[in-house]
């Protein structure tokens, strides 16, 4: 097996770009670059010049690089074909992304959704190594789903990767999907602020902004009311993960993203009794990333190993 590849890890605002020996799921070198979200030949250019230096630099080392990697925000058919990323980034509606990688720079390319990834990172990598059943998800901008099952993507195409729009609540603001309560819209960033919003967080602290981090940050503080939101964000989370542990009967939960780190400190919240109490025989654990922003290039990297 070729012992490097590039892992690409396509985000809201950043684009991560990894050169990752796999033999140790190290990350030996890195660069970020803002996405482009409209431009698709200045996407590619930008992309390309980080993947340059990585080739470059593997083959001054006379290190063998197996491929390209790439997590997308969206549903990838075979053969590395983008379907749409639901207008995230403009120009990536039935995009082929893999031949275009191929094309120019002649490595392999590989592509799937961008949570099923992050977890295989996290599953060959990270919290889920020599765990049987991990369900990831990923919290930020929206929430992400990833299954693996003995290291492996459990199928080829991400079925699952709407399974963020589970109906949690009757009435919430209206999903981008069109449903009104999806655990999504409750659990990313935007869910936090809406509860701050609901709890009239703007007219209490109006030189304090609502973000995930400041609430948390608050929180530890000893804030009554950040707690509150918290309080409530998490048993919106707890929900879901009730729901997904049903689903999928993991050994192990892994939080990610960048709201994650802000969970570090709950985890026993989410271990106590549950509000849907999952089959008695599932002993599910839940932990929090310890990868962070590398999962999601480890995880590209890993489509080129022997395991998935």
């Amino acid at each position: 097996m070729k012992t490097h590849a590039i892992g690409i890890d396509i985000g809201g605002t950043r684009t991560k770009i990894g050169l990752v020996n796999l033999a140790s799921g190290r990350v030996e070198a890195m660069h970020i670059t803002p996405t482009e979200t409209r431009d698709g030949g200045r996407f590619l250019a930008l992309i390309g010049e980080a993947i340059r230096l990585f080739t470059d630099r593997a083959a001054a080392e006379e290190t063998e690089v197996a491929g390209v990697g790439i997590g997308v925000p969206g549903f990838v058919f075979a053969g590395g074909v983008v379907d749409s990323t639901y207008g995230f980034l403009d120009f990536m509606e039935d995009y082929p992304l893999a031949d275009l990688i191929t094309r120019q720079h002649g490595l392999p390319c590989r592509l799937d959704n961008d949570a099923r990834v992050v977890a295989l990172g996290e599953a060959l990598y990270g919290q889920g190594r020599g765990v049987s059943r991990v369900l990831v998800l990923t919290l930020g901008t929206g929430l992400g789903l990833g299954f693996t099952i003995d290291g492996r993507l459990d199928g080829s195409l991400p079925f699952a990767h709407m399974g963020g729009h589970l109906t949690v609540v009757s009435s919430d603001a209206v999903c981008y999907c069109g449903k009104t309560g999806c655990l999504e819209s409750l659990v990313s960033s935007a869910g936090i602020q809406r509860i701050a919003s609901r709890r009239a967080w703007a007219a209490t602290y109006p030189t304090v902004p609502p973000t995930a981090e400041t609430i948390f940050s608050q929180q530890l503080a000893g804030n009554d009311d950040a707690r509150a939101i918290i309080d409530e964000y998490v048993g919106y989370l707890k929900t879901g993960i009730d729901n997904y542990i049903n689903l999928y009967a993991p050994d192990l939960v892994v939080l990610g993203g960048g709201i994650a780190k802000g969970l570090q400190h709950l985890t026993d919240q989410l271990h106590t009794p549950s509000l849907l109490n999952p089959y008695k025989a599932y002993k599910t654990r839940v932990a929090v990333s310890e990868l962070g922003e590398q999962a999601g290039i480890l995880g590209g990297a890993a489509l080129f190993t022997e395991q998935t």
